[in-house]
Formats: structure tokens, sequence, C-alpha cells
């Protein structure tokens, strides 16, 4: 997605009568966004986007948080009426301190961990706070049917996207990791959710009928890690041109969020948010147990013949979690390989000679 793109999204739901929610964490419960009747967008990377964060961040920090710290401070969301700042890293925490445009923010505290007791009663507070600052600042109401309809909702966008994913389980796959990751990132510029859904499904009937363009001698990877929304065509091209192909991505874009599931036919609701976000296997929660079986579970599902796990410059929650997944990955005897990287080309060529060298010994 580009600055226009967003832009003439937020203006799209504007002329539907529809406030405008942007956040940037799979941890935000996108729900309550919809119950209240705004338009929620979710951005993961816009990719014309100016660094002008030398003045307030240090240079050595993850791209992705200077990426955002950017885009708010951009011209382009300056019509959105809502900013969801989460907690889910300390770089961005503090970040969000100092954007410009602080009445429009709301704070949303993501736990830290999955099992401890603390976890549980934090969302629900987490919830139910948030559904009154909308009443406050918005007068928007959530009542429990309109959580329900968000939910059912969310959930078949979730189910398109396992759907688009899932072409990849073939023997050979259906089609590029690329070309997956192309017809997800086309989606994104549709504001509206039901109408994402049914372009991501008729993007997976596409590639479906197209048939296979892959060859069953290629190697088949799992990327996992961070977002990669700001290096996926570098990553894949140098996984493609090396006789290898990504069949699954376990990052935040595709399975990571996507996997969950609201209970749309409880009868409490935000209890259904709860556990429904409390399952976020993600690298900010200590233990993260989840995202190791999670990944155990799709290189069976998967069939994977390597893992890709991909850090983006300083984030910390999955530079460190690097070693731990190493030997997860040696365990299950699948090799391993950590990239570590940011959104400019200057590692295009030591990523590929790296990958190309990985592929090759498997």
């Amino acid at each position: 997605m580009d600055k226009l793109t967003l832009k003439q999204a937020i203006e799209a739901c504007h002329a539907k009568g529809q406030k405008v929610a942007l956040s940037f964490c799979a941890h935000v419960p996108a729900e309550i966004l919809e119950a209240a009747g705004f338009c929620s967008m979710r951005v993961f990377h816009v990719n014309d986007i100016v660094d002008t964060s030398e003045r307030a961040l240090p240079r050595n920090l993850c791209p992705a948080v200077k990426e955002v710290y950017c885009l708010l401070e951009d011209e382009a969301i300056q019509a959105a009426d809502l900013i969801i700042t989460e907690s889910s890293c300390d770089g961005k925490k503090k970040m969000y301190e100092l954007v410009t445009a602080q009445d429009k923010l709301y704070y949303y505290q993501v736990p830290q961990g999955n099992e401890r007791d603390y976890v549980r009663p934090l969302l629900r507070s987490e919830a139910n706070y948030m559904i009154k600052t909308l009443d406050k600042r918005f007068g928007a109401k959530v009542t429990e049917e309109a959580l329900r309809q968000a939910g059912k909702v969310m959930n078949a966008e979730r189910e398109a996207v396992t759907a688009l994913m899932d072409l990849q389980k073939t023997v050979p796959p259906v089609t590029t990791g690329l070309e997956i990751y192309k017809a997800w990132e086309k989606a994104q510029a549709i504001s509206d959710r039901a109408e994402r859904t049914a372009f991501i499904l008729a993007e997976r009937d596409r590639l479906a009928a197209a048939g296979t363009a892959v060859s069953a001698d290629k190697k088949r990877i799992l990327i996992t890690g961070c977002p990669i929304g700001g290096v996926y065509e570098k990553v894949l091209a140098a996984v493609e041109a090396a006789d290898g192909v990504a069949v699954c991505f376990e990052n935040c874009e595709f399975v990571k969020a996507n996997a969950r599931h609201l209970d749309t036919e409880t009868p409490d609701m935000i209890e259904a948010l709860v556990d429904c976000y409390q399952n976020t296997p993600c690298a900010i929660m200590g233990d993260n147990d989840r995202r190791f079986a999670l990944i155990e579970k799709l290189a069976k599902e998967y069939q994977i013949d390597g893992i890709l796990d991909l850090a983006l410059t300083t984030c910390h929650a999955y530079t460190v979690e690097r070693e731990k997944m190493h030997r997860f990955c040696g365990q299950l005897d699948i090799p391993y390989l950590f990239l570590e990287s940011d959104y400019s080309d200057t590692d295009a060529g030591q990523m590929k000679t790296r990958v190309a060298a990985f592929i090759e010994l498997l």
C-alpha cells in the first residue's frame, strides 16, 4: 500500500459516514472498533513513506517503529479519526508519546504473557475501557449484538486469509509465496472488511484455477518472525531465486493473527474476545510457547523442508527469541536460518547469498 491509496481508503470510509480508526498491531481487538461503527484499518507497511524520524528517534531503531512514527506525522493519515497505540513493544510504546496528534491517540495495553493470572482480567479490562472511551469520545455505542456481528465479519476475513495460505499445502504448491503475499497485499487497500474478504477469496480462486506454476522439486520454506511487509519482496525473491518456495507465512499478516477464532455464539462477547486475543503467539510474550506449538503444527501441515526466521533490525523480542527457536527447530529436525534486516535494499545481495546457501543444504 502507498500513501495515496491509504488516504483514499480513509476518504472512502468518510464518504460512507464512517469514522476511521488506524492500528498497527494484531493485538488490537478490531471487533470493538467495528462494533462501534468505525472503519478499522490495520496498517502493516506503507511503501513510500519518507524517513523523517532522525529529529526524534534513534537511528538504530526498528524500521517498523520509525515507519509508524513517520506515517503518523504525514499528511496522508491526517483525516483519520482515531489512532490505536498499543504496547506491543517498548520502542513503539515510547515513540507514540512523541506523535504530534496526541488528541487522536488511544493507548491499548497488551499483556506480556499468555498464562499468568493477570492476563485475562487485563484483556477484559482493556476491552471494557475501550468500549467506554469510544462512547465518551465519539458517542459510539457498542452492544453485545454489534460485537457478535463484528466477530462474524472478522472471522470470515480470518478464514479467507487462511484459505489463501492453504493453497500452498499441496505438493507442488499452487503458486509462489510472492503471488500469495501480493494477493493479500492488494486486498489491504479495500477499506470495507466484507468487500476485502470477498476480494481475498476471489484471489484465492483465481490462483487455484490457474494451476501450479511451481516445480515439485522446490524446497518448501516456512517464514516466521516479524511482520514482513517492508521486506517481503527481497526475502521472497531470495527464496524463489534459490530453488525454494515460501509455502507458509507464520508472520502477523497471515497465520499468527488469522489462526485465532472468535466464538460468536457465547453469551459473553467480552469473554469471547479475551479467549480470542489471548491466543496470539507473539514474541513479546514470556513464555511464548504458543508460537512454538504453532510452528510445529504448521511444519507438519505444510510439509516444511526449512524454516526462515526473519527479524527486523533491533526488534529485541524476535532477535533474542531466535536462539530458542533455533534449538526448537533442532528438536524437530528441521533446518533453520535466521535473518535480520531492515527496509532498505543494501543487504539484498548478502541475503540472496545466505538464503541460496541454506536452501542448497536442504
